[in-house]
């Protein structure tokens, strides 16, 4: 099933980077319309580790100490090498890269209208397929103190996050939306959108 630019279903690809607070804009437009779907791709990644293509896959290309006693994926530790070096990221990508696809392809078809929030988006298929983009900025402090007590990391950990994460080019986004996490003008901000993109378009 590929998903044509006439299909009923909206797409909204929701980006930036780790800390810039993507969950709570999320939430801010299912405020505004209990029927949008929010697909949040860490959770889709999780899943795709139970699945055994991926597991065989990832038992192929990780080292032992990835996988806990019954063969599960010890996330921890899969994150702290993916996260530094760039080259076991992209096998991670690639063990999971179909089942991500397929998954999402029949998550879009169950909803109207569906937010993608996932930061690698402009590197799939997807990217190309919204029908609107937003990236959402955050000053590099407020995201660093966020991720550290959130996820009970060292700011050099964060350090190694962050310089390993994707550059965004700001003219393929629609809407930059700046996030300096006072929710007033967050959601001002979300209604803006919704107002001009969500609600004008198709319905």
């Amino acid at each position: 099933y590929i998903m044509q630019a006439g299909d009923d279903n909206m797409l909204i690809g929701l980006m930036g980077k780790s800390g810039s607070g993507k969950t709570t804009i999320g939430y801010l437009f299912k405020e505004l319309d209990t029927k949008i779907q929010v697909i949040e791709i860490d959770k889709i990644g999780h899943e795709s580790h139970n699945d055994p293509g991926v597991q065989k896959k990832l038992i192929e290309y990780f080292p032992k100490k990835v996988f806990n006693e019954d063969l599960s994926v010890n996330r921890k530790a899969l994150s702290n090498i993916v996260f530094n070096d760039s080259e076991m990221m992209k096998k991670l990508y690639d063990a999971t890269k179909d089942f991500m696809e397929q998954r999402i392809d029949e998550l879009i078809k169950e909803s109207d209208i569906t937010i993608l929030d996932y930061a690698l988006l402009p590197k799939t298929k997807f990217f190309d397929l919204c029908d609107v983009r937003i990236l959402v900025t955050t000053p590099y402090l407020m995201r660093s103190k966020r991720v550290i007590q959130r996820d009970n990391i060292s700011s050099k950990k964060y350090d190694e996050i962050d310089s390993n994460s994707i550059d965004y080019d700001v003219n393929q986004f629609d809407y930059v939306v700046e996030n300096n996490f006072d929710i007033n003008t967050l959601r001002k901000a979300i209604g803006d959108i919704y107002e001009k993109s969500i609600v004008s378009s198709k319905f």
